[in-house]
């Protein structure tokens, strides 16, 4: 009788395996290879930004201001339309997807000393260059980059106390836009409505028709500053106070003749010239009517006493 060895069938056990799923996958080998670690698809995008340095830590932003990006080109883009932005920071997270949070600072610079090198966990990135221009989200591209003129507290709301001229807002940019937009707008005050009290993030913005800032209204601040003062950087031209002289007739009340004459002349003038006035009765018809229908009542009793005679 012949023996195999347990060492003998253990070295056969891969060929046997082998033999056995060629013949049920009906090919000469596997058809389907998993890949256990995938690349990253390429991301696309109009912008670019260069590369400052690497950081194991840095000084973390506000909660409004770390958002979840799908790769390093959306935070350049993120940056891109949130302004303003000079710098961004990218924290990699699944290094199979490409996905990770992106840090923006807002009107802030890049500083070194509050970062901590030697590992690539942070992407430190310079201001973002795009093909689309830089996002306004208004009309008026100054308001793109607000710079307060105060940060005060306790500033009093508008005169209507905010009937019309208290909205929503995004953050200061924004507020800036909406009172660029309006029909009259001096200055604004946003009051941040975030945990931050950060003016790039959510809260509510005032607008001022008339008048500028006045800082003796302003009250004390206790701690930090509460609202932020900007100046409408793209006032509207405001309309002409003198009417034209069409507009100004038309508001008189009375039309001009067409020789310039007013209408007590005219019948002035008809009056000189033996021509009735076209003065009205009180049943409504013209006394010239009258007076021309007397006559000729006259003349036919006179010529009716002719022919009696």
């Amino acid at each position: 009788m012949k023996t195999i060895h347990l060492s003998t069938l253990l070295a056969l056990t891969p060929a046997v395996l082998a033999q056995g799923l060629r013949q049920a996958t009906g090919g000469p080998e596997a058809t389907t290879t998993i890949d256990r670690y995938p690349t990253p698809t390429p991301e696309v995008s109009n912008c670019t930004a260069s590369l400052i340095t690497t950081l194991c830590e840095y000084k973390e932003p506000g909660s409004a201001f770390a958002v979840a990006s799908s790769g390093k080109a959306h935070c350049w883009e993120y940056c891109n339309a949130n302004q303003p932005c000079n710098f961004v920071i990218f924290v990699a997270g699944n290094p199979y997807t490409g996905t990770g949070t992106c840090w923006v600072y807002p009107d802030e610079t890049f500083d070194a000393s509050l970062g901590k090198p030697g590992c690539d966990y942070l992407s430190v990135y310079d201001k973002p260059v795009c093909a689309e221009p830089t996002a306004t989200s208004g009309a008026c591209t100054a308001t793109a980059s607000p710079s307060a003129v105060a940060s005060v507290c306790a500033y009093p709301t508008p005169d209507d106390d905010c009937f019309y001229t208290c909205t929503a807002s995004s953050g200061a940019t924004n507020c800036l836009s909406q009172c660029a937009e309006s029909e009259s707008c001096n200055y604004v005050v946003f009051n941040p409505r975030n945990s931050d009290n950060s003016p790039f993030s959510s809260g509510t913005c005032w607008m001022y028709p008339n008048g500028t800032y006045d800082a003796s209204k302003a009250g004390l601040c206790s701690g930090t500053a509460e609202q932020f003062v900007y100046e409408n950087p793209c006032p509207k031209p405001k309309p002409s106070s003198e009417p034209s002289g069409s507009a100004a007739a038309a508001s008189s009340g009375s039309e001009p003749s067409a020789t310039g004459t007013s209408t007590g002349d005219v019948n002035a003038e008809r009056a000189s010239a033996g021509a009735a006035s076209p003065s009205t009765n009180v049943n409504g018809v013209a006394s010239g009517g009258v007076s021309a229908g007397s006559s000729l009542l006259v003349s036919l009793v006179a010529l009716m006493w002719q022919g009696l005679r």
